[in-house]
C-alpha cells in the first residue's frame, strides 16, 4: 500500500502542480497525467492522490477534484453589508460568501481570517461580538478599516486576486444571473447538496459565472426558487428533515455494516419511537403497534443493529429517552423472540439515561436470559458490577464475551480482584481483624484499600463518560486538543492525553452525572469520596518540597498548602495545574498535573476562578500551555 504523502514532500508538490495547470481532474485522469510526466506508476499515483490531503483540495459534485484558489481566481461574489458588520468588521459568510471561506483557511495566515463562533469564542469575545449578534456559520475578519464608508445595505464586491481578497464598493447596476437551470442539472429536483460544494462545480463548468459584480448569491438562491438549510441547498418545498435523517441512516448502515432487513428494521423502530413521541402512543398502544408487524423489527436480532438503532434515535435534538424506553418495551413484548432480547437491551440503556439503573439492570439481565450470548448487555451488566465493587462478578461477565479479556474493564477488574483465603471458612473471622465473619465481610470483595480504590472508582466514571451516549463531549474535547498537536497520530494522542477526559469529567460534568446515575451502586466511602471530588476544584500549584512520589503543593488561588501523592516525577519550584483530590488516607493528583510558565499563570488563574469553568477553556488555555 502507498503511504499517504507528507504535506510538503516532492510528490505532493507535483501532483499539485498538475491539478493546478489542467483541472478540475478525475482521480483517474490525475494519476495518467502524473505518470506521463515520469512521476510513476499510474496505479500507484492513483492511491496517491487519492490519499493526498491538503487544505486548498476539494471534491466537486462530479467527483472531480480541484484547488480552491484556481477555481476562484478572477471570481468576485457581492454582499450587502449591515451595521453589525460595519462595526465589527465581520462579514457573514453564508450564504453570500460562503464559497471563498475555505479559500480564506487555506490562505493561513492572511490579511483575511475566517473565524467560527464554535471554535473561535475567545477571538470573537475579544473582537466586542457577542453570541447574538452571530450568525450561523463562519464570518470573515475583514477588519473595520476596510469597511469604512459603507453604509447599511451598500453593496461589497469581493474578488479574488492572486488568491487573496480584494474588497471594493460597487458604484453601479448589479448584473443579473439565473441559476436554475444550473442548480437543477448540478443538484436535482429531489435532492440537498452543500452549498460551497455546488457553487464551486458551477465555476469550473462556467468560466464567465461570477466575473462580474452580481446580485448578491442569498437573492440569486431565491430567485431560482431554491431553498437553503444550513450550509444545504435544495429546491423550494424540499424536505430537509427526511434528507438528513436518510443520510444518517445510510451512515449508520455505513458505520454498523448493516443488511437492507437491518435497516428497515432499525427505521421501522425510529418510526415507532416517533410515533410514541408525535402521537403520545401510551405502552399498549405502541405494544399493537409492534404486534400488528412484528416481522417488520426482525431485523433488530443483530445486537450491531440494536446499537444502530439507538445511535440514530440518540441523535435526535430533542431528548427521545421516553419514547425510547416505552418503545423499547413493545420490542420486548411483542416483537418476534430472537428480538426480545435487543428489546430489553434498548429498554435498559433508555432506563439508565433516564437515571433508573436498577431498572436498567433488569432489563439487562432479561436481556443475557433471552441470549446468553448478548455480548452488549453482558457488558453493561459487567460495568454494574464494577460500579457495585464487584470485581469478580464482573470478570465472570466479561468472560462469557468473545474478547472480553481485551477489555479495558477487564484490566481494571483484574486489578481489583479479591485476593484467594483458601485458609478461610465462610464462617470464620474475617482476616482484615473486624470481628465478622469472612463470608459478610471480604469474601468476593477486594483487598484494596480505599485509597487504592480512588483509582477504581476513577475509572469507573472514565468508562461511564466514554459510554456511547456520552461520547461526544469527550470526542469534541479530543478534537479540540488534536488541533495543538502536529503529526498524523495527532488524534490519537489527544485522546491519551489525561486532560481530556479529565475535564470531560469534571468541567465537563460528566463525574456529576455518574454519580447521579450510578451513585447508589457504590460502595458506601467511595460514594462518599466522590461526593468530596465534586468540591475539588482545578488550581494552580507550586511545588514546595518533593520527595519521590511524595510533595508538598501551596494552592496559588487560595494560598493553602496540602501534602499528595503524585504518579509522575515533581521538582521544588515546579508549577502545575491540576485537581487535588483526597483519597482515604491520602491526597492524590488524578487526572494528570500539567507544567504551567510563569508568564501564564496569572491568566490561568483568571480562567479557573470563575464561578463556571468550561472543559472547552481548560482544553484550550492548557493546551496552549
Amino acid at each position: 500500500m502507498i503511504a499517504k504523502p507528507e504535506p510538503s514532500s516532492p510528490a505532493v508538490d507535483a501532483a499539485l502542480a498538475v491539478l493546478r495547470a489542467h483541472g478540475p481532474l478525475t482521480s483517474e485522469d490525475w494519476a495518467e497525467m502524473l505518470a506521463d510526466a515520469g512521476h510513476g506508476p499510474a496505479p500507484e499515483l492513483l492511491e496517491t492522490v487519492e490519499l493526498l490531503d491538503d487544505p486548498s483540495l476539494v471534491v466537486l459534485v462530479d467527483g472531480r477534484r480541484a484547488l480552491i484558489d484556481t477555481l476562484l481566481e478572477g471570481r468576485v461574489f457581492t454582499h450587502r453589508v449591515g451595521d453589525r458588520e460595519i462595526a465589527s468588521g465581520l462579514l457573514h459568510a453564508e450564504p453570500d460568501l460562503a464559497p471563498l471561506v475555505l479559500s480564506v483557511v487555506a490562505a493561513e495566515g492572511g490579511p483575511v481570517r475566517a473565524l467560527f463562533p464554535d471554535y473561535d469564542a475567545d477571538e470573537l469575545d475579544a473582537l466586542g461580538v457577542a453570541d447574538a449578534d452571530l450568525p450561523d456559520g463562519a464570518v470573515l475578519h475583514v477588519g473595520t478599516d476596510a469597511l469604512r464608508g459603507f453604509s447599511d445595505g451598500d453593496v461589497l464586491a469581493v474578488r479574488v486576486r492572486g488568491g487573496a481578497l480584494d474588497l471594493s464598493a460597487v458604484d453601479g447596476a448589479l448584473e443579473p444571473a439565473d441559476l436554475r437551470a444550473a442548480f437543477d442539472r448540478v443538484i436535482g429536483e429531489d435532492n440537498a447538496d452543500n452549498l460551497e460544494t455546488v457553487v464551486w462545480q458551477l465555476l469550473a463548468d462556467d468560466a464567465d459565472l461570477f466575473v462580474r459584480p452580481t446580485v448578491p448569491l442569498g437573492e440569486l438562491i431565491d430567485a431560482a426558487g431554491y431553498d437553503r438549510e444550513g450550509s444545504y441547498l435544495a429546491a423550494h418545498g424540499f424536505d430537509f428533515a427526511a434528507h438528513h435523517f436518510a443520510s444518517h441512516i445510510a451512515m449508520v448502515a455505513r458505520e454498523n455494516d448493516l443488511h437492507p432487513d437491518e435497516v428497515n428494521a432499525v427505521i421501522s423502530f425510529v418510526d415507532l419511537v416517533a410515533e410514541v413521541t408525535v402521537d403520545g402512543l401510551d405502552l399498549d398502544a405502541a405494544t399493537l403497534r409492534v404486534a400488528s408487524d412484528p416481522e417488520a423489527f426482525a431485523g433488530l436480532e443483530d445486537p450491531a443493529a440494536a446499537g444502530a438503532a439507538l445511535d440514530v434515535v440518540g441523535g435526535f435534538e430533542e431528548d427521545q429517552m421516553p419514547a425510547l424506553y416505552t418503545a423499547a418495551l413493545a420490542i420486548a413484548d411483542r416483537a418476534p423472540r430472537r428480538v426480545k432480547a435487543s428489546g430489553h437491551w434498548l429498554a435498559g440503556m433508555a432506563a439508565d439515561s433516564l437515571g433508573d439503573v436498577r431498572e436498567a439492570e433488569r432489563h439487562f439481565e432479561d436481556a443475557a436470559a433471552m441470549n446468553e450470548e448478548w455480548t452488549p448487555a453482558l457488558f453493561e451488566l459487567a460495568q454494574i458490577a464494577s460500579d457495585r465493587g464487584d470485581a469478580q462478578r464482573g470478570l465472570s461477565l466479561l468472560s462469557r464475551i468473545d474478547g472480553g479479556d481485551t477489555e479495558r474493564l477487564h484490566a481494571v477488574l483484574q486489578r481489583f480482584a479479591p485476593a484467594d483465603h483458601p485458609e478461610l471458612g465462610r464462617n470464620d473471622r474475617c482476616w482484615c481483624g473486624s470481628g465478622r465473619k469472612y463470608k459478610v465481610c471480604h469474601l468476593g470483595k477486594t483487598d484494596a484499600t480505599l485509597d487504592d480504590r480512588a483509582h477504581w472508582l476513577y475509572e469507573k466514571a472514565a468508562l461511564y463518560a466514554q459510554s456511547t451516549s456520552l461520547f461526544d463531549l469527550v470526542f469534541a474535547l479530543a478534537d479540540l486538543r488534536a488541533d495543538g498537536l502536529d503529526g498524523e497520530d495527532a488524534a490519537a494522542r489527544a485522546f491519551e492525553d489525561p486532560l481530556v477526559l479529565d475535564a470531560a469529567l469534571f468541567e465537563g460534568g460528566l463525574f456529576a452525572l455518574f454519580v447521579a446515575r450510578r451513585g447508589m451502586l457504590l460502595p458506601a466511602d467511595e460514594l462518599d469520596l466522590a461526593g468530596r471530588w465534586l468540591l475539588a476544584r482545578r488550581s494552580v500549584h507550586e511545588v514546595v518540597a518533593a520527595d519521590g512520589a511524595a510533595a508538598t503543593l501551596r494552592d496559588l488561588r487560595t494560598g493553602e498548602s496540602v501534602d499528595v501523592t503524585c504518579a509522575q516525577p515533581l521538582a521544588v519550584g515546579d508549577v502545575v495545574c491540576a485537581r487535588v483530590v483526597p483519597t482515604g488516607e491520602r491526597t492524590q493528583i488524578l487526572g494528570g498535573a500539567v507544567p504551567v510558565p510563569a508568564s501564564r499563570r496569572d491568566d490561568l488563574l483568571a480562567v479557573l476562578s470563575a464561578d463556571t469553568v468550561e472543559p472547552e477553556d481548560v482544553i484550550v488555555r492548557l493546551a496552549d500551555i
